[in-house]
């Protein structure tokens, strides 16, 4: 069995053709996934993080809500470990919290009034007063960095979500469960 000249030229052809090709699909190749699939995936975990933070944030200000007075609620907040509870989901990093007290007018739904600290709340927002009937209800807010699955290093350049963490602002408010009065003091409960 003899071949031809012919025949091996086209084979010969065929490789160089062929072995092009398959640099210009590597390279091709490589540039998908280091462009489009790796950073996707790397950006995939933070809903699956924020959810989780979103979760903790909204059961803790539910459980504050279920006080007794509030300053056990605010008291509460300040003794627990709930920034431990935050950096326990890994990658989500709680920079600062607050609680407030946010008293709505029932007649007048645009008329409300925040309060940082038990004992705050005039006696015209207070169940009886002057601006009531009211709606009482806990807001609990967290500033937090979510980082990525993976998070490069590069000097000089900053690209959030990829270099640095993403800034999110996590809000959460539950109603005011006990709207009664200190049988010792008369304060209401969610004034003391």
């Amino acid at each position: 069995m003899t071949m031809d000249i012919n025949q091996l030229r086209r084979i010969k052809q065929r490789s160089q053709t062929g072995s092009s090709q398959l640099t210009e699909f590597g390279a091709a190749i490589f540039l998908l996934f280091s462009c489009i699939v790796i950073p996707l995936l790397d950006l995939s975990i933070v809903p699956v993080r924020l959810g989780l933070g979103k979760s903790i944030v909204s059961h803790r200000v539910h459980q504050l809500a279920q006080s007794e007075c509030l300053s056990d609620a605010f008291k509460s907040l300040q003794e627990s470990d709930f920034h431990n509870g935050l950096t326990k989901i890994g990658g989500f990093n709680a920079k600062t919290t607050q609680l407030l007290l946010v008293a709505t007018s029932v007649r007048n739904p645009d008329v409300s009034l925040k309060v940082d600290r038990p004992g705050a709340l005039p006696s015209d927002w207070l169940p009886g007063g002057n601006k009531g009937p009211c709606l009482y209800r806990l807001d609990l807010t967290v500033d937090a960095e979510i980082e990525p699955l993976i998070t490069a290093k590069v000097p000089g350049v900053k690209i959030v979500g990829l270099t640095t963490p993403i800034p999110f602002h996590l809000r959460e408010e539950s109603n005011w469960e006990n709207m009664g009065c200190d049988p010792m003091s008369g304060e209401f409960f969610v004034n003391k």
